[in-house]
């Protein structure tokens, strides 16, 4: 398989934008409440360090950056950091939290990465290093390799190798939605970094995550989730609810989520 075949197999399963943007609003306030995390404790952050991917006079681009976890993380590391995502109340949080922790090196973008034209932009091989992390942002060849071209030293992608969540397959399934595993992007991503003539190293991360919600708002985010994928008709929206309302405890949803993780590094250097 040659790149242009990879550029015709892997698409965006994106079909609604603004469900996306609604959906990750409404995920706001949870993944913009956060401890920073160390790296002494968050087994991402430990690979920037035993790689020797982040220098002080670097200059970096977290992809898909939510309320801006790892963006802050390394910003006592760098020189200059900067986070994009789609979602105005992500952007919110992260600068909130920025600011809060009076950090100054740090820029969030509200943007998405769908759309920009990178050659065409002030991205455009600016960073030392670019990384995403289990982001929708990077999910076609064309948004994948907008990393590379924004980098000029350093590439990292972090995505699903293997994926269950407890709830959401129940709900793919009653709606006849595709239930393959989805690591593709891995295995595209792979392939295109090979095809386009460099050596990545690639590491392993088993993750547990317990996500809990009240009903009221699993409903419309379950709802959401699935309308980024699918057209979803008023019948469907009931069936959702009504496997939610059967699993739900004391008003309450609770979903875990098992995944094996793969965390690829690669030079774009010359």
């Amino acid at each position: 398989m040659d790149i242009n075949e990879i550029k015709l197999k892997w698409v965006s399963s994106e079909t609604n934008k603004e469900a996306n943007i609604n959906l990750w609003d409404e995920k706001a306030d949870y993944f913009g409440n956060y401890t920073i995390p160390s790296f002494e404790n968050d087994n991402f952050l430990q690979l920037f360090k035993n790689e020797n991917l982040i220098h002080k006079d670097f200059k970096i681009l977290d992809v898909g950056c939510g309320g801006g976890k790892y963006t802050i993380a390394l910003s006592k590391e760098c020189k200059e950091i900067y986070g994009i995502d789609l979602s105005p109340k992500m952007i919110e949080c992260a600068n909130i939290n920025k600011d809060k922790n009076n950090i100054k090196n740090v820029y969030f973008v509200c943007d998405d990465w769908h759309e920009i034209d990178i050659k065409k932009s002030s991205f455009y091989k600016s960073f030392d290093l670019v990384f995403a992390s289990m982001t929708p942002a990077i999910q076609s060849a064309s948004t994948f390799e907008k990393i590379m071209e924004a980098s000029r030293k350093y590439c990292v992608l972090r995505c699903n190798l293997k994926r269950t969540d407890s709830i959401y397959d129940k709900i793919k399934k009653e709606l006849n939605m595709n239930t393959k595993e989805k690591n593709s992007t891995f295995l595209y991503a792979l392939n295109m970094i090979y095809l386009k003539g460099y050596l990545p190293k690639v590491f392993y991360e088993q993750k547990t995550w317990l996500y809990k919600e009240t009903l009221e708002k699993a409903y419309n985010n379950y709802i959401k989730k699935a309308k980024t994928e699918i057209e979803i008709k008023k019948e469907d929206e009931n069936k959702i609810k009504e496997i939610l309302d059967n699993i739900s405890k004391e008003g309450y949803i609770e979903e875990k989520i098992n995944s094996t993780l793969a965390t690829i590094i690669w030079s774009v250097e010359s």
